[in-house]
């Protein structure tokens, strides 16, 4: 439908109009009628118009500076001028002012209108379709140039001194800040998310151009976007905005944006770094949780390398678990989950530490599939905080629900055998616990421990019943004098070795000799 407005300052004329014409059958609609130019115009500054029907002849604004006004503001309204026989220079003023028609009153009726009006309707149709055609094409243009400067911008992130230059002289503002766009997406498969990936990433980078002009922007990934930014004292506003408004796009949440912002920047030749830098902020959003804006300089205070020694607090972990110490273990657990914060770790440390974890808890589990598939699918996992109840999850798989949990026996036994036969290697030599505990890799507390609940003695008692047990032999088998007995069983102290071997045997090393000599 087009819309037409009438204007005559006789109410006879304007209701004879809008009465003995059938409008709609034809394609139009009125959208209403005044009396004089000024009391249109409202119709006219709200560009609510495409056919504009007026008499020349009217008191306060008469036709031709209403068609005048017309033209300037809506360029594409159709006038059409009513007009006496005695106005007829006024009607060559209105088509020099760029009315389209005229109709003499005198010989106005349905049939004349029709034919005016169908001329209008064809002429509005085709300057639709011309500017479609022109806009088609100036969109191409403008999207050929954007892909020509997203693959430069590419090449300069690369450090490429010739994309530089180029991009110098398309966004010569001299200072920039670089975003990094962060999108995730929630679906119940891979394909699902991919699909939301591909569907929203677009939208999203032709926002930023909308917003701000003919800065850069492009998708390294399918969930990250790059973008060179105008400094703007409102970004953060606009940013905040901009996050809102993609989160709730979607229906039930299924999207959520972060964005991760550089400082201000100089020179075209940091763009390396400052993308470096705005990726290194989005991923705090990791620790902070989603649909947030990290500025650099808001986080360089926050942020700073701390060591905490995962690999020892792992090891006696691992130590923890296998004497089925629950509650230390648990403890241990969230000391070590404690330090998943961005003053401590990456987003890329968490997940090792996290997998590390889980495999632990799988050898305990003689790799329960259920801890497997958990490993498999922390990399889908995009917060801290869901890491930390992946982590809890499988850690109460190997607890089964109960108290404490049930150490595993084989692991306790294959570690104190690996234990006997160094001991048996290397009895003849002055060993000590902690040199056992060092050769199978546990501390010497807990080993001394797990040596006495699997054996039933402790390590200096097994020791010297060993060399005793050996000494035996060589007093049966041998004509080794004592002292040579206790130097070849491990003893350096024969009285100590005597002691020693009466406590075992019930008699002295002699008189066993002599007790098989008889």
């Amino acid at each position: 439908m087009y819309r037409v407005l009438l204007v005559d300052d006789e109410k006879i004329a304007r209701i004879g109009l809008r009465t003995t014409f059938d409008w709609e059958r034809h394609g139009f609609i009125l959208v209403g009628e005044a009396s004089n130019g000024q009391n249109a115009m409202k119709w006219i500054q709200n560009q609510e118009i495409d056919i504009l029907i007026t008499d020349i002849a009217m008191p306060v604004m008469d036709g031709l500076e209403l068609t005048r006004k017309t033209k300037e503001l809506c360029p594409w309204v159709k006038v059409l001028l009513l007009s006496c026989h005695n106005d007829f220079e006024y009607v060559r003023e209105g088509i020099r002012l760029g009315a389209s028609d005229y109709i003499l009153k005198p010989t106005l009726n349905s049939d004349s209108l029709i034919t005016v009006l169908n001329q209008m309707k064809k002429k509005l149709q085709e300057e639709s379709e011309n500017r479609q055609i022109v806009q088609q094409f100036e969109d191409q243009q403008l999207a050929n140039k954007l892909k020509m400067l997203e693959k430069t911008f590419c090449k300069a992130l690369c450090g490429d001194l010739a994309a530089i230059e180029r991009i110098k002289t398309e966004c010569p503002e001299e200072s920039y800040r670089i975003a990094a766009l962060g999108i995730n997406v929630f679906g119940k498969t891979d394909a699902e998310r991919n699909d939301l990936l591909m569907e929203m990433g677009e939208p999203l980078k032709q926002v930023l151009y909308q917003v701000f002009g003919s800065f850069v922007s492009v998708m390294l990934r399918s969930d990250l976007l790059l973008a060179a930014l105008p400094v703007h004292p409102n970004l953060h506003v606009m940013f905040y905005e901009l996050i809102e408004q993609f989160s709730q796009h979607t229906q039930s949440h299924l999207l959520q944006v972060s964005i991760g912002l550089s400082v201000v920047y100089e020179n075209y030749l940091d763009l390396q770094y400052a993308s470096m830098e705005a990726e290194k902020m989005l991923a705090v959003d990791f620790f902070l949780g989603p649909c947030r804006l990290i500025a650099a300089e808001e986080q360089k205070d926050s942020i700073s390398a701390s060591f905490y020694p995962f690999a020892a607090a792992l090891h006696e972990l691992k130590e923890s678990l296998t004497m089925g110490f629950h509650s230390r273990s648990e403890q241990m657990i969230i000391e070590i989950m404690k330090h998943w914060l961005p003053q401590y770790r990456s987003k890329e440390e968490v997940l090792q530490e996290a997998e590390e974890l889980l495999s632990l808890f799988a050898v305990f589990k003689d790799a329960d599939s259920s801890i497997i598939r958990k490993i498999r699918e922390l990399g889908r996992l995009g917060y801290v905080t869901e890491v930390i109840q992946h982590v809890k999850d499988g850690y109460q798989t190997i607890v089964g629900g109960e108290d404490s949990p049930r150490p595993d026996k084989t692991l306790h036994q294959r570690i104190i055998m690996e234990a006997a036969d160094y001991i048996k290697s290397h009895y003849r030599e002055s060993i000590s616990l902690q040199e056992v505990a060092d050769a199978v890799n546990v501390s010497r507390n807990y080993f001394s421990e797990m040596f006495k609940r699997v054996t039933g003695e402790n390590f200096i008692d097994h020791l010297i019943a060993l060399r005793v047990k050996k000494a035996k032999e060589l007093l049966q088998g041998s004509s080794l004098k004592v002292y040579e007995v206790a130097e070849q069983s491990g003893f350096n102290d024969v009285k100590y070795f005597s002691k020693q071997f009466k406590k075992i045997v019930g008699v002295s090393p002699a008189e066993f000799q002599g007790l098989l000599r008889k």
